[in-house]
């Protein structure tokens, strides 16, 4: 199968030039009105060579009058799949038999004149042909009725193997067609939307860890506001940190007061982040600050996950706490203090588990009111473990988040993405291990900052 393209006034009639050179049997693919001065196009399909073209010579005017009465007018080609084709008698010399076409006046035998419509017998493929009998498409394999058959020549109908055999090679060969012409269009589209690619700061992002489907929603947004890919590399990065600032407002922390709850996975920096936010001037280091921590109810567990003794070798006051009895004793003891923080031990990666032990926390922590939960999280880690509907759906829900390790984190795209995600407040970042300048409050503009290196 071939693929050609025929140029023409009007669609029409460059499909009628087309099954003129090549047959009935052509496929449409494409077309394309006139435009301008442009002439109309065509794309087909076929698998015929192009017949050299001959000039019907019309037949003289004393022999149309002598002939046959049953000479039926030639009517025009129709647009896509019309009417049968009607077929014109007329009397031809001896060229008739042989294609179908009248060479000038002569005494033979009527012969049929073949419409455009109509493939000439030596167009049908070898080995297809069937009998004369339908009219119209359904003719695929057979002869046109009266068209004069050469001898020897064999147009049994063909078996159905050979017809399936057709049809799928023609389909397989369409298939192939679309399936170019689909990556073609994609090709397209993609190049004429995303000129940003092979910008610079495009892959620095992308190594960074963000997603092409963010960059590509974030670049189109700066294409619609006028900036282009050539624009200087300062106002451009600017550009681009306000996108992702909007993209990561939902970030923006809260204003809160009252006693805070850190709770999360074994190894996340839950106790470091208390330590450093209790004795850092910034936070709650010019308070009376008290840290409350919670036991496991595994005596073995809470024997091994104990830092009360790292508490107080900083100085600050801890109480233990196992039980509801326990609990309501140390508040008592807590009461005068100006800032609460409640450390918790490591939660079970087995989210029943995990749930198991929430519960517990949430009926050791139900007298005080009110309680802010922060979930803390480790930047270095894999954060897709975990959806924002899981989170909501825990029997200690948390307000907010906290970030640990991120002067460990290579790629801080990858966090934003997952920020991105769960469209929650942050609170606190901790950047480095020392106590207690490694922890900072969290903002999004810091965060894109660091970042893009602004």
């Amino acid at each position: 199968m071939k693929t050609r393209t025929l140029t023409a006034p009007t669609i029409h009639a460059a499909l009628a030039e087309a099954r003129q050179l090549f047959g009935d049997e052509v496929v449409l693919l494409e077309s394309f009105p006139p435009q301008g001065d442009q002439p109309a196009r065509i794309t087909i399909m076929t698998d015929e060579v192009a017949p050299v073209r001959r000039t019907p010579v019309p037949t003289a005017a004393p022999a149309r009058a002598a002939s046959t009465p049953a000479t039926a007018e030639v009517q025009p080609l129709q647009f896509g799949y019309g009417t049968p084709p009607r077929r014109a008698t007329a009397r031809t010399g001896a060229g008739a038999a042989g294609d179908g076409f009248a060479d000038g006046p002569g005494t033979g035998a009527p012969a049929t004149v073949l419409t455009r419509s109509e493939p000439a017998p030596d167009r049908l493929r070898p080995g297809l042909r069937g009998r004369a009998g339908e009219a119209g498409r359904g003719r695929l394999f057979q002869p046109p009725p009266g068209a004069v058959v050469p001898a020897g020549a064999d147009y049994a109908r063909p078996s159905i193997e050979a017809i399936e055999k057709l049809f799928e090679d023609r389909l397989k060969v369409l298939h192939e067609r679309l399936d170019q012409m689909d990556r073609r269009f994609e090709s397209a589209i993609i190049g004429a939307g995303q000129r940003w690619t092979s910008h610079p700061l495009f892959r620095q992002l992308l190594d960074q860890g963000l997603r092409p489907a963010t960059l590509t929603r974030l670049f189109d947004r700066l294409a619609d506001a006028g900036i282009a890919p050539d624009e200087e590399d300062e106002p451009l990065r600017w550009a681009v940190a306000q996108e992702l600032r909007r993209l990561l407002d939902a970030t923006t922390p809260r204003r809160i007061t009252g006693p805070q709850v850190f709770v999360g996975a074994g190894g996340t920096g839950k106790t470091s982040l208390v330590l450093k936010l209790a004795r850092h001037p910034g936070f709650f280091g010019r308070h009376r600050t008290a840290v409350l921590y919670l036991l496991p109810e595994d005596e073995m567990e809470a024997l091994y996950h104990n830092p009360v003794d790292l508490y107080r070798r900083f100085g600050l006051p801890v109480q233990a706490v196992q039980t509801e009895q326990e609990m309501e004793r140390a508040l008592q003891r807590v009461q005068h203090f100006d800032q609460l923080l409640i450390d918790t031990p490591p939660l079970p990666t087995d989210e029943a588990a995990a749930r198991r032990t929430l519960l517990r926390f949430k009926r050791l922590l139900g007298p005080i009111v009110p309680l802010h939960v922060h979930w803390v999280v480790d930047a270095t880690r894999a954060l897709d473990h975990a959806t924002p509907r899981t989170l909501q759906r825990l029997p200690l829900a948390p307000d907010g988040l906290a970030l640990t390790h991120l002067d460990e984190t290579r790629g801080w795209g990858r966090v934003a993405e997952w920020l991105m995600a769960f469209e929650m407040p942050v609170q606190y970042a901790t950047i480095s291990p020392r106590i207690p300048d490694g922890a900072l409050a969290y903002s999004p503009t810091w965060f894109i900052e660091q970042l893009l290196d602004l």
